[in-house]
């Protein structure tokens, strides 16, 4: 029932926030033209005028019956539809519907006047697709005036609906010593419990005087909260007869883990369960393990066992299999397209086989997902004994080894006047990042993606220390934020690895689609090529 306190609470701020942009849109279209003379008075005294293009209050009525469609409502309805989804996404994108979220007035009208900043420009780039015209003061009014009412919408009027709702209190009791439970009320000072009332909780912990207490919480809101210590363990059933009780929350802390699974020692945890279950109380298990930094938590079904998932990598499904998709189509076209209408593949291959009569390809072992190996194809830019070269410069010339070499140990990558194993074809599509091409293929068959952390060799993933080897747990790509600023301008591995890593934290279908366009950039410039 907390999650469903939790969904309630989360559709009433959204049903209040599309009631205060329908208000918001509505009073800038009736009061526009008192908002034009406002404006037109304001620039004329700054030596602006600009009368001609605002409306004048004398002609409000007349505007109103008007079958003009350049005035008429009912032509301008689709900028409100289509900004309520706009304004909803980015305020969820800065958890503006976190139901434990606690922010003051500053911070709630900073995330509607983000939502409304960006919401504004979704619709403008919409317009400038569409090629749409719509009064620049209707636009402007309704940014003010949304954020405003929104702002106020979400700071008096939610607060006043969730005290007023009809809904009764749900009374919990905690099974857990009195630190869990101190805790846990002051979880349910958060808007999204409102509703829900501690009664005290269960517990045979004593205190050193061998005495049970009763503590006082003070939550966020300052205000103290007395825990009442209800009885024992033992007396859970009398409890349960003698209380009105709604659900039972029990919280199982890590000294309950090193008890062995039980929560005194002695009373399993499974006869707690079917004692409330057999008299009709909803029971909630609590864990009190604190993930790490950065790890996002799950609870799902795993058939008859309710299970916890920690990760600290992408798992919305809907976006990954968007992103595969997209993967794959792309890099078909890519292959299509350059080989058959821009026949850019079959000219290198043809100049790389007429340069030394070796193979076309140079393929190599890489580290995938979670360790997985693969094949990697690149057009071959190297003499065909290429490895021999280096592990021979490497043992006879170890300073000019080190010299060339703008990567630090295990990596090794030299600028292409320096390495002496590249072709002179070789220099040219390196210099214009044509010899990755046939990386295509592997996204084609799913062993990479076209945005993420550039695939290492298995020697290199052995030099890794653990906090960098968590870059193999997404797909490897053809670009990632190390390549698309500037890809060999970066010779730290340290902050390589930082910069995958932040790629993997914050990743989106947009994030990918940003890189990409990024590295477009990079490569038509040829910055940091080789």
């Amino acid at each position: 029932m907390l999650r469903a306190q939790r969904a309630a609470y989360i559709a009433m701020a959204v049903a209040l926030d599309v009631l205060a942009l329908f208000v918001a849109f509505f009073a800038v279209w009736f009061l526009r033209g008192g908002l034009g003379e406002f404006l037109a008075s304001v620039s004329g005294s700054l030596g602006y005028d600009v009368k001609e293009i605002v409306r004048r209050p004398s002609e409000t009525y007349r505007i109103l019956l008007s079958p003009n469609p350049l005035v008429n409502i009912q032509n301008y309805l689709w900028v409100l539809y289509l900004s309520i989804p706009a304004w909803l996404f980015f305020l969820n994108t800065q958890r503006g519907y976190d139901a434990q979220a606690q922010r003051n007035g500053r911070q709630e009208f900073a995330i509607c006047a983000y939502a409304g900043l960006l919401g504004s420009v979704a619709l403008m780039v919409f317009m400038v697709l569409f090629k749409l015209d719509v009064s620049r003061l209707l636009l402007v009014g309704f940014l003010t005036t949304g954020v405003l009412f929104l702002w106020l919408e979400r700071t008096l009027l939610l607060p006043i609906a969730q005290r007023r709702t009809r809904q009764p209190m749900r009374n919990l009791l905690v099974i857990g010593n009195r630190d869990a439970a101190a805790r846990f009320a002051g979880i349910l000072k958060t808007p999204a419990y409102s509703r829900s009332r501690l009664i005290g909780y269960i517990s045979d912990e004593t205190t050193a005087d061998g005495t049970h207490q009763s503590i006082s919480t003070q939550s966020n809101l300052s205000e103290v909260t007395e825990l009442r210590h209800i009885g024992k363990l033992s007396d859970l059933a009398s409890i349960l007869e003698r209380e009105v009780v709604d659900e039972v929350v029990l919280i199982r802390s890590q000294n309950d883990v090193m008890a062995g699974q039980n929560v005194d020692g002695t009373t399993a945890w499974g006869d707690i369960l079917e004692l409330c279950l057999q008299l009709g109380r909803t029971v909630s298990l609590v864990d009190e393990m604190v993930p790490p930094v950065g790890a996002k938590v799950q609870a799902q079904m795993m058939g008859s066992m309710p299970t916890l998932v920690l990760h600290n990598t992408p798992q919305n499904t809907l976006a990954l299999a968007v992103k595969n998709a997209m993967d794959r189509t792309v890099a078909l076209i890519a292959i299509l397209v350059l080989t058959f209408i821009i026949p850019v593949l079959p000219v290198i291959a043809l100049l790389i086989k007429l340069e030394d009569g070796g193979p076309i390809l140079f393929k190599q072992k890489r580290v995938g997902l979670n360790g997985r190996l693969f094949t990697f194809y690149k057009f071959r830019s190297m003499m065909m004994n290429a490895a021999e070269v280096l592990e021979k410069m490497k043992r006879e010339e170890p300073e000019r080894y080190r010299a060339i070499n703008i990567m630090e140990e295990p990596f090794f990558k030299a600028k292409d006047g320096d390495d002496p194993r590249i072709t002179r074809i070789g220099r040219f599509i390196r210099k214009t990042s044509l010899d990755e091409l046939p990386q295509f293929y592997n996204v084609l068959r799913g062993d990479m993606s076209l945005v993420g952390p550039r695939p290492p060799l298995p020697k290199e993933v052995a030099e890794l220390e653990p906090w960098q080897r968590r870059k193999l747990s997404v797909k490897g790509g053809l670009t990632c934020l190390w390549q698309a600023s500037g890809r060999n301008e970066i010779t730290n591995v340290d902050e390589w690895m930082r910069l995958d890593l932040e790629y993997i934290d914050n990743w989106s279908l947009w994030l990918d689609v940003k890189l990409l366009f990024k590295t477009l950039k990079v490569l038509v410039t040829s910055k940091g090529a080789s």
